[in-house]
């Protein structure tokens, strides 16, 4: 039982952040905004994050607007995809990491950890950043 529900909470977050990511992109005020590379580290606990994707949304509580970004997670390494990366400054960054081998079957949860949100003022050119989720905030550790 909590496995399943688990899976649908992570599934609910996932949903939701792939229509933040859509909206953003499809009724942005800053179509023509330039658009920064970022790259780095994705690192849970001491280990490197199999496989995710890192989503960048500008905060717009604090007066950031434009087009969201995405990145995917492979082997702990990132790069923002061509042509969509972060527009620069405060941004709310989502975070979704699984360990990389396909469930088993629909009731499995392969993710290391619920969808980890954290708000990091990202600067208005190329840049490197790396993300490290602690394993002591009470998320399931990596196998």
């Amino acid at each position: 039982m909590k496995q399943r529900f688990q899976r649908m909470v992570s599934g609910v977050l996932w949903l939701t952040s792939i229509f933040v990511l859509v909206q953003s992109s499809c009724h942005s005020n800053s179509e023509g905004a330039n658009r920064y590379e970022l790259k780095g580290k994705a690192v849970f606990g001491e280990k490197r994050i199999p496989f995710g994707r890192i989503l960048l949304q500008p905060d717009t509580e604090q007066g950031n607007q434009g087009p969201a970004g995405v990145a995917d997670i492979r082997e702990g390494t990132f790069q923002t995809r061509k042509n969509k990366g972060h527009v620069g400054g405060p941004h709310l960054v989502t975070i979704i990491a699984t360990d990389g081998t396909r469930p088993s079957s629909p009731d499995v949860d392969n993710s290391l950890f619920p969808p980890f949100v954290l708000s990091v003022d990202l600067p208005k050119e190329n840049a490197t950043h790396d993300f490290l989720v602690s394993d002591k905030a009470g998320l399931k550790g990596v196998p």
